[in-house]
């Protein structure tokens, strides 16, 4: 463990700490490597927060963990208040702004939280949505499946905000129905991550479905943020 730099110790504890908090703890008391780097405030800046379990026996201890990431600008930190505040408490523009800054500094889910919630409030009158954004559609999949994974989602304790709801439930999903690219012979097909097929659908419907799956999905996979803040 001495010859490892310490690139590979901030690895291994910011693993360790996803895991376990109380692990985290023990790691830093048994080796003074893990210790030095997890007092660095970089170590807290970068620590991975999205996949945090959240042990019911170390609420004390894990709320610790995310506020000192969340003072030291960890992204991750910064979107998870961000959804918490958007979704839970209903601050949808204090919330969304966080969400964004989250995306900015190089958070993966902000960045695709943002653009599709950018992407859902740009539906019109027919419920048809326009500001695409530049996902490509395998990313667009990807992030899809992450946020609807067991680790992400089944949060159900809440009501989402009206003005979300109201916009969500514009967003037309049967746009397919009446659009060219359904009646395409023979049919094409997209083959999704999970192994699942759908018929392609034109750049219009795709973002359209897509819109529509994300905000009924994405809602359940904000937490509860430390009060104390």
């Amino acid at each position: 463990m001495d010859s490892l730099p310490p690139s590979m110790l901030h690895k291994i504890l910011s693993t360790v700490a996803t895991m376990n908090i109380r692990d985290f703890g023990s790691a830093r008391i048994a080796f003074p490597g893990f210790n030095e780097v997890g007092r660095e405030d970089h170590f807290y800046r970068s620590a991975n927060l999205i996949y945090l379990n959240d042990w019911v026996d170390e609420v004390s201890a894990v709320r610790t963990f995310r506020l000192k990431c969340y003072r030291s600008g960890n992204p991750e930190a910064i979107y998870l208040r961000g959804m918490y505040e958007f979704f839970i408490l209903h601050l949808v523009d204090e919330g969304w702004e966080k969400i964004h800054l989250a995306s900015e500094r190089g958070c993966e889910l902000a960045q695709y939280v943002d653009g599709m919630l950018n992407l859902a409030f740009s539906v019109d009158q027919r419920g048809i949505v326009h500001n695409y954004p530049a996902f490509t559609r395998q990313h667009v999949d990807k992030m899809f499946q992450i946020i609807c994974s067991w680790q992400l989602s089944g949060h159900w304790d809440y009501d989402k905000p009206g003005m979300f709801l109201s916009m969500a439930e514009r967003i037309d999903p049967n746009v397919p129905r009446d659009c060219w690219c359904s009646h395409i012979d023979p049919p094409e097909f997209e083959v999704s991550l999970d192994g699942s097929r759908s018929r392609w659908k034109c750049d219009r419907c795709f973002w359209n479905c897509a819109a529509y799956d994300f905000c009924f999905q994405i809602h359940l996979t904000a937490r509860t943020w430390p009060i104390e803040d």
